[in-house]
């Protein structure tokens, strides 16, 4: 009776490890990443590319006046590449 008590707490400890394990994976699986870069080389951040879980470019942001606060966004057409939305903010509300 003790081996089976042992036997289904140890199953059960590598079901939820399985699962958290294959939970983790699919969450960094499908994230966006952000990219900061530095668009004029002088050395400062002005600027975030936003690419989606197949490294397409989806958004990009634009420090227009330099002072490291995105006030411009592009949002970009999955299939075409192109930029669809084109969003100026220097109330700095978008994000």
């Amino acid at each position: 009776m003790k081996k089976l008590a042992v036997l289904l707490v140890v199953s059960a400890l590598l079901l939820s490890v399985g699962i958290c394990m294959a939970a983790e994976s699919q969450k960094w699986s499908t994230g966006q990443k952000n990219v900061m870069v530095d668009r004029n080389n002088d050395g400062k951040i002005d600027g975030v590319d936003i690419y989606d879980e197949s490294g397409k470019v989806v958004k990009r942001g634009y420090d227009s006046n330099g002072d490291m606060n995105v006030d411009n966004w592009e949002t970009y057409d999955n299939n075409t590449g192109m930029p669809i939305v084109v969003e100026s903010d220097k109330a700095f509300l978008l994000q």
